[in-house]
């Protein structure tokens, strides 16, 4: 038995064209289409492993796209999920192979689900009526992550790739990253922790902080450029544009407008 093309039907699916029933029908539909009309035409091979090292991304994804607006956006590396499983309002849909995530929250306080009967009991359940519910999405480490985030923090965990990163008027804590590609921060301050060692990122930050935590295992040649800024270095240094942790495979470009970045070192 041939394996179906269920991508057209789960497209529609993620984009609201059809709903689940509808799909159910299709899918069913598609296997049975795919079904041999003689025993001959049974292969007996056994399918390849999608997971297998060198092969194809997890369910033929290759990013993940995050947008939010006025929302706390966390985003763990999971290797048991096979592309990514969401907690929290989003809208979701497919292009090619990157499957995008929208969630907009409101400008403001918002009181949803807040009673006299029932009022914040912890710090969450007060950041909750700020900027709303927190949107978690758990994601297969293959994947590359991009993330633009307005008027909220993001947090990601046990994600090594790093796409496009931009977090505008919010906080941000990068940890266990290997590589970001481009980042852009702008009013506000944003700490990253990792063995960055492989190919090129690119950090910059307007008007705010930032924090590189290099831990065991990093090896990148890191080269820094301030202005109206200041790049404080492993051991106190400043007046320092190049710095080399392990063997410097990686490289990692730092810089700074109006703020002020320092870098750590465990070596």
């Amino acid at each position: 038995m041939t394996n179906p093309d269920l991508g057209p039907i789960l497209d529609d699916l993620a984009a609201g064209r059809i709903d689940a029933a509808e799909a159910g029908r299709r899918i069913e539909a598609a296997k049975a289409a795919a079904a041999p009309t003689t025993p001959q035409d049974t292969p007996r091979d056994t399918p390849a492993d999608n997971s297998a090292p060198g092969g194809p991304k997890a369910g033929g994804l290759a990013r993940i796209s995050v947008t939010a607006v006025g929302r706390r956006v966390r985003i763990e590396g999971d290797p048991t999920v096979s592309t990514l499983t969401i907690d929290g309002p989003h809208v979701l849909r497919r292009v090619g192979t990157v499957m995008e995530v929208n969630s907009t929250g409101e400008f403001g306080p918002s009181f949803q689900g807040f009673s006299l009967i029932r009022p914040p009991r912890n710090l969450d359940d007060l950041r909750d009526i700020g900027l709303g519910k927190e949107l978690t999405i758990r994601v297969n480490p293959q994947l590359i992550v991009d993330a633009e985030v307005t008027t909220g923090g993001l947090r990601t965990l046990n994600v090594p790739r790093l796409g496009r990163i931009r977090v505008t008027a919010g906080g941000s804590s990068l940890e266990d990253v290997h590589e970001v590609e481009d980042l852009l921060s702008q009013a506000g301050g944003i700490s990253i922790s990792g063995p960055i060692s492989m190919g090129r990122s690119r950090l910059r930050v307007e008007s705010g902080t930032l924090t590189v935590h290099l831990t065991k295992g990093a090896n990148v040649t890191i080269r820094g450029e301030a202005r109206l800024g200041r790049i404080t270095w492993p051991g106190g240094g400043e007046g320092v544009d190049e710095y080399v942790v392990g063997n410097g495979s990686a490289r990692l470009d730092v810089a700074v407008v109006m703020g002020m970045a320092t870098i750590r070192s465990e070596d």
